[in-house]
């Protein structure tokens, strides 16, 4: 079974496809900008268009394919993007011991007295 990706392998592949994806369409744009009137030379630039035009098309299908595992990583709980910092712990603990005083309260009945029904 292939392991999960980690964040930092997610973002570089998300910065990888990116500008993959900026450098093929730089190439058609300064490609198709050139004006040559040999045959020659538009038949290369032709060429290049096309070739060009599929390594967009193929750096598109790479960012999605990123998204698709992206998504299933989410889903099935293995990616951490959060994580937890000092103050979050903190916040946590402290959540956690009002909890356990309000449990403790309710529980020794100081907290929620009931009058009896006349």
């Amino acid at each position: 079974m292939e392991s999960q990706p980690t964040a930092k392998a997610l973002h570089n592949r998300i910065n990888t496809d990116i500008s993959q994806l900026l450098q093929r369409f730089e190439n058609i744009m300064a490609t198709a900008t050139v004006e040559n009137p040999s045959y020659t030379a538009t038949a290369v630039e032709t060429y290049q268009l096309d070739v060009e035009s599929t390594a967009l098309i193929r750096a598109a299908e790479d960012i999605l394919a990123l998204t698709r595992t992206m998504k299933e990583t989410w889903l099935f709980g293995k990616l951490d993007t959060l994580g937890e910092d000092d103050r979050d712990i903190q916040r946590r603990e402290k959540l956690e011991k009002d909890v356990l005083a309000v449990q403790n309260a309710i529980e020794e009945g100081g907290l929620l007295k009931v009058s009896p029904e006349k």
